[in-house]
């Protein structure tokens, strides 16, 4: 698979510590009365389609709502694929009947695998959305395993040792600012995950990092060391673009360790 790797060494929330030059260009609509008019009419003439939301429908920029049942059910399907292919078998088929239209959303998904509490390999494929999230958490399960370089491969007997944390990623939108200081003010702790270039490169912090670098300055220093620039390039870089997005993120329980 073609991977993109995201993320800094050593924090169970990053995936692998390399810069990424991938491109979101997020559409920006002008609401104007004849918009709103053209949307009426196109609801009234067929927008009963949209109520039925087929496999490869892109969400908006916002995280993906997900029931209990459906979280579930992605962290059975990623561990079902991680197992096939450790265990060098076929996966189990998912069921159709248990694909809901939100977990046949296309959305890019972050896999984390952890053993004992500690990082055991991370990964995203694509920053781009480009297939339905019950197949990229399966894909991204293996990769994790299988292509984070800071460890070894998962082997399958290390499988009922090992937890699953999933990140449904939201589509990446523009954070407009003015200057270094404005940036900070907009910023989320908590809530924002950041994707941040400079003339350096690019490199982005998923939402959950904010609980290790909670200050917003901290938080960017240490994003802009991420891509190989120094740590004060997004106060003086001439290049200084930042998007940011939002995640919806589960795990399963960790196991408990044998002695």
């Amino acid at each position: 698979f073609p991977v993109e790797y995201r993320g800094s060494t050593g924090s169970r929330h990053n995936p692998l510590p390399f810069p990424s030059t991938s491109r979101t260009v997020p559409a920006v609509h002008e609401m104007r009365w004849w918009w709103v008019l053209c949307v009426a009419v196109a609801v009234a003439a067929g927008g009963y389609l949209l109520l039925a939301p087929k496999e490869g429908t892109v969400p908006s920029s916002g995280p993906i709502e997900l029931s209990a049942e459906e979280k579930a059910l992605l962290l059975r399907s990623a561990r079902e694929a991680l197992a096939a292919h450790l265990e060098g078998r076929s996966p189990s088929p998912v069921d159709e009947a248990l694909l809901t239209p939100a977990v046949r959303e296309v959305a890019s998904c972050f896999v984390t695998l952890t053993k004992g509490g500690a990082l055991r390999g991370c990964i995203l494929d694509s920053f781009k959305a480009h297939e339905a999230i019950y197949k990229n958490v399966q894909r991204n399960a293996i990769l994790a395993a299988t292509v984070d370089t800071r460890f070894p491969s998962v082997r399958a007997s290390e499988l009922p040792a090992l937890a699953i944390e999933i990140s449904v990623l939201g589509r990446p939108y523009p954070l407009a600012f003015d200057g270094p200081d404005d940036l900070v003010r907009k910023l989320r702790p908590g809530v924002d995950g950041v994707i941040l270039t400079t003339t350096y490169g690019t490199s982005t912090f998923l939402p959950q990092v904010w609980e290790e670098l909670a200050d917003p300055q901290v938080f960017l220093g240490e994003l802009c060391r991420k891509h190989g620039a120094p740590s004060g390039a997004w106060r003086t870089a001439a290049l200084v673009r930042v998007e940011v997005y939002q995640v919806n993120h589960f795990s399963e329980a960790e196991p408990a360790q044998s002695d």
